[in-house]
């Protein structure tokens, strides 16, 4: 009887544990300062900010937990003045609907996919960051015409976030997707967690990570629903190995790496740079996952030239 009270009072404990993490859920805002738009995909709302006149410009956002267009604050914009831009949150991100729904690769690729044609109408160039912009290369391939240059920040699915996932992966999965998994997932976005991945992985300077920005992760990913898209991604789910798909690539494509990352070292830019002959690098020096933040100035001139001429200034490889 002792032990079932003790274990009944440790479930109750946990539970008032998670309960107290979850307090999170202030309302999010738009992080450009516009109206915040919504397409309707597969049931749900996916949320986007659209400014600017001229060729469209989807951008893109990583996956990871707190992930969402927020990512882009210091690019909208500023690209908004020669192109109409397309800030969009991918499904479970952002301002964007969390259904609970096991996700997968396609549901990424199709959704950027379908809101091309769609929601922009014509041909849009794309800025697509790290594991966004692997899962964005199919839809590239499938689909040629609905897109014009590629740019790719940081991207997986050659040598990191490739593998496919196997039976380990698949019991993570579960154990994270269901009510068990809570209190790992909110201790993995605790303010103090949050704040060791920003300031030495994401980010090269620590100081970049201002407590306004950190606010902004926390919230986003204390949102109700949030955890469903970061435990695919947390237990390998969502990988996808481009090495078929990323050689049959028409786009002319530019590759961005801050040569400071260190989950996806900029060792692994080349692979990136000699797999597709219409690919040019630029790395950028004093920046980490996050170069298009980083260096925002530097970034948004390069990509401006680029999308513009098809030519980031320099052919093959080149540091900034």
């Amino acid at each position: 009887m002792k032990w079932k009270l003790l274990a009944g009072a440790g479930g109750v404990a946990g539970a008032l544990y998670v309960r107290r993490l979850a307090r999170g859920r202030e309302l999010l805002e738009n992080p450009f300062g516009e109206v915040t738009r919504y397409y309707r995909w597969r049931g749900g709302k996916i949320a986007y900010t659209v400014a600017g006149e001229g060729e469209p410009v989807l951008l893109v956002h990583g996956i990871y937990a707190g992930a969402s267009s927020h990512e882009f604050r210091r690019n909208f914009g500023e690209l908004s003045r020669s192109f109409r831009v397309y800030a969009v949150d991918l499904l479970g991100c952002g301002l964007s609907d969390r259904p609970r729904r096991r996700y997968v690769p396609a549901d990424i690729t199709d959704q950027l996919e379908d809101f091309v044609r769609e929601e922009v109408g014509e041909a849009a160039h794309v800025i697509a960051s790290s594991l966004g912009a692997a899962l964005f290369m199919p839809a590239a391939v499938r689909s040629p015409r609905l897109f014009r240059r590629l740019i790719f920040i940081c991207p997986t699915g050659l040598q990191s976030l490739n593998r496919r996932p196997g039976r380990l992966n698949r019991a993570l999965y579960g154990l994270l997707y269901g009510p068990l998994g809570d209190p790992f997932y909110y201790a993995l976005v605790s303010r103090p967690s949050l704040r060791y991945y920003l300031r030495n992985m994401a980010y090269h300077r620590p100081e970049a990570v201002s407590e306004g920005v950190l606010e902004q992760y926390y919230r986003t990913s204390h949102q109700p629903g949030a955890k469903y898209l970061p435990a695919a991604f947390i237990s390998g789910m969502l990988n996808l190995d481009v090495r078929g798909l990323y050689p049959r690539i028409p786009h002319q494509s530019l590759i961005v790496w801050g040569n400071e990352a260190r989950t996806t070292p900029v060792g692994q830019a080349e692979a990136f740079l000699y797999g597709n002959p219409r690919s040019n690098l630029r790395i950028f020096r004093d920046a980490a996952l996050l170069p298009h933040d980083e260096r925002a100035g530097k970034f948004n001139e390069i990509s401006r030239r680029f999308l513009r001429s098809g030519s980031p200034g320099h052919a093959g490889r080149r540091a900034t």
